[in-house]
């Protein structure tokens, strides 16, 4: 190798020498640039910093754009550094700033929930105060009612009681009516010589208010046919039964008829002293039935004779056995 050709050589040495050492000088990467780019690229993806941060991430991304810049122009890498912490500060004030808007939006939600759920709350202690107020009034009224009932009902049974009471008063009063009938009763019967049997009140007319052979009464009658008429008027629910009887003297057919009309006398007698006639039977038996011996005066007067049969209060007479 000549001269100049070892001084190329030289020279290229040299230049190798001097690449190689200016790579050694500058490095490649700056650990703090890369960290907050990577911090900022997060949180411009975060739709959260985007919509409440804004202004945070603008200001964050001015700062991370110098920090670049400085870094492309090979400055100072502590001011690279400086810069790119800048980016990385701001870029976390953003996202704390979205968060804490988040946080106030979630928070508003709440309180807007939350007067939603005590506005739905005072409605529902309205409406519940509201159907108890009516459910109050409801018993009220039914309590009303229930006494309305009660004073009726107790109205009711007073009344009863009263008609009760005047039925016992008017039951009283008929028993004591009933027992002064008897009184009078057993008076009169013992004026009219009346006679008790089993067909009813039996009142005998002899044959002295009667001519022999004849039907027509006596004066004498008129007193025993008026008490028999005042006590029929007195007892409206009796009846009477007038049967006629003879002694044996005479024909059977004679002694019948003029039973018959002795009877029918009577009957007519007492029609005229104001008994009504659909209460007046009449039965003729002739020489039947005699009360005593026909042999005799005394017995054949006994059986010439008119007996009167007054009914009891139902109106009944029983038939002659």
């Amino acid at each position: 190798m000549n001269r100049t050709s070892r001084f190329v050589f030289s020279l290229a040495l040299t230049g190798l020498a001097c690449v190689v050492l200016a790579g050694c000088a500058a490095p490649m990467k700056n650990a703090d640039l890369e960290n907050a780019q990577s911090s900022f690229a997060a949180a411009k993806m975060d739709p959260v910093v985007v919509k409440n941060a804004p202004l945070g991430l603008q200001t964050a991304e001015t700062s991370l754009q110098t920090a670049e810049s400085l870094w492309k122009a090979d400055a100072e890498p502590a001011d690279v550094s400086h810069h790119a912490y800048l980016a990385l500060q701001r870029t976390a004030i953003a996202r704390e700033t979205a968060l804490q808007k988040l946080a106030e939006e979630r928070i508003e939600a709440a309180s807007s929930d939350r007067a939603k759920v005590l506005l739905e709350a005072r409605t529902s202690e309205a409406e519940l105060a509201e159907r108890r107020a009516r459910e109050s009034a409801m018993e009220a009224r039914e309590a009303t009612q229930s006494a309305e009932l009660a004073r009726q009902e107790a109205q009711k049974q007073t009344a009863l009681l009263a008609v009760k009471t005047t039925e016992a008063e008017q039951a009283a009063a008929e028993m004591r009516a009933a027992e002064m009938r008897a009184k009078e009763l057993e008076a009169e019967v013992a004026q009219l010589q009346a006679i008790k049997s089993d067909r009813g009140l039996v009142i005998t007319l002899g044959d002295v208010l009667f001519d022999t052979g004849k039907a027509e009464l006596k004066g004498g009658a008129v007193v025993t046919v008026s008490k028999i008429a005042d006590f029929m008027k007195t007892y409206p629910k009796r009846k009477l039964l007038v049967e006629g009887f003879t002694d044996s003297v005479g024909s059977d057919a004679f002694n019948l008829d003029l039973s018959e009309r002795r009877a029918n006398t009577v009957r007519a007698a007492l029609i005229a002293a104001g008994v009504e006639a659909e209460r007046i039977a009449v039965r003729g038996y002739g020489e039947s039935f005699p009360v005593a011996n026909n042999e005799t005066a005394v017995g054949r007067q006994l059986n010439r004779r008119v007996e009167v049969i007054i009914s009891d209060d139902d109106g009944i007479i029983k038939e002659r056995r």
